[in-house]
This record gives C-alpha cells, structure tokens and sequence, in this order.
C-alpha cells in the first residue's frame, strides 16, 4: 500500500495560481519508476518529512510566528523538514506580466541596476530575517507592512515612498514606480507572493515587477554571495 504524507498548509502562504495545481504538492503524484532489482515500482512524489521527525518535538505557534519554526532543541534535520514545508510551492508564475527570475536574471538585474536609480531590489522578509541574512545590495521592505497596511500605516505609507509611489486621497500615482525585483525564503516562501499580491491590488503595474522564485535558498545552495560571512 502507498504511504501519503500531507502536509498543510500556514494561513500565510498564498499562491495565484488555480489550486488544483497547488494542491498537487499535498495529494502528491503517483508514478511508476524502476527499483534497483529492474522492477516497476509505484511511488509518490510528495514533500516529505524526514523520518527522525515522525514523532513528538517541542513546537508552539509562537516559535513558528517568531520566525524560528522549532525549538532549539529540535534536530536539525527536523528543523529544515519545519522550514522548507510550512509553507505553499509557488507556482513558476504569480502573473500572467509578473516575469520570474533565476539566478542569472538577478545578477544581470543587479548589474543594469547599478546603473540605474529607477530599479530596486528587494528582500520582502521580516526584518529579523534580514538583518541576519540577506543578498548583497538589497533593501528590506517587510511583506507584512502590505498585509496589514492599517497596523503598519506608517511604515506602508514609507515604502511606498521607497517604491516611487505617490498616493493621493483619490488614488495612487504610479507615473514614477520604480521596477522592483522581489524574494523572501524560497520557492515554498508566501512572502514575496503575498507581497507582489497587495502590489498589483492597489495597481502597481505588474510589467514592473519581477519575481526571484528560489530566493535565500536557491541563492545559498548555489554558493552566491550573502552577507552572511560565514556559513556553518
């Protein structure tokens, strides 16, 4: 018999995409795949929890809302098994105008904007996050202040700012919004989706917008350069 692992879903991921397509990861695809003795073999492919965390670990909302996802006394391997499933796999594509970017695309994207004052490259984390690790050259502008714009007013009203937009009591002036590249966690991260959501919600066009999908973890796994000196 197969074995199915679901794993569901925190309240902030998001994802555009039709959710049928969304919750492949969850139902998982079965396959037919040869074994190492030559036969045909049924399987899964689903996100999976590594065996070690198959039992009881110390784990309260409050450590997974603070950003740390588990107890310093959960194995590591636990931890990253946390990490990388709390959220929703992204979609390769948020919008239709929305261009999503890999590793190439940001370096010649930091390159043109070393050059150019109209674009800007952003980590859409909370600033914890941030400030312990982030890609040189970007600049912290938290998904949160767009979720909850009343809570962080102030701070909204600020990026904004940062972003080129002016708002007036009728509605936002988008003449001088700057082309902004976005990424958070990784390809499983709802940050910088929910982010480029309330963006294209109050009418930023969307062909100024682009999207760096693998984020910290992609960046880190390829050996990119962080800010982060050393790497343990």
């Amino acid at each position: 018999m197969l074995k199915k692992l679901v794993i569901l879903p925190l309240l902030f991921t998001f994802s555009m995409a039709d959710e049928n397509l969304s919750n492949l990861q969850y139902d998982g695809v079965e396959v037919v795949t040869i074994n190492e003795k030559g036969e045909k073999e049924e399987v899964y492919i689903e996100r999976e929890i590594a065996d070690i965390c198959e039992r009881d670990v110390a784990m309260k909302a409050k450590t997974i809302w603070g950003g740390n996802y588990a107890h310093k006394d959960v194995p590591t391997a636990c931890q990253v098994s946390f990490v990388t499933s709390v959220g929703k796999i992204s979609p390769m594509s948020l919008h239709k105008d929305v261009e999503t970017y890999g590793e190439l695309e940001v370096l010649a994207y930091l390159k043109k904007m070393a050059k150019d004052n109209t674009m800007l490259f952003i980590d859409s984390r909370a600033e914890k996050w941030f400030q312990e690790l982030t890609i040189p050259s970007a600049i912290n502008i938290s998904f949160l202040y767009f979720i909850d714009q009343k809570k962080y007013a102030k701070e909204f009203a600020q990026s904004l700012k940062t972003l080129g937009v002016r708002k007036t009591k009728e509605a936002y002036d988008f003449t001088k919004a700057k082309t902004i590249l976005l990424f958070c966690n990784g390809a499983w991260c709802g940050q910088s989706p929910h982010m480029i959501k309330e963006l294209l919600a109050i009418g930023y066009p969307a062909e100024k917008i682009k999207w760096y999908r693998g984020g910290m973890q992609s960046w880190l796994g390829l050996g990119m350069t962080s800010t982060r000196e050393k790497v343990e």
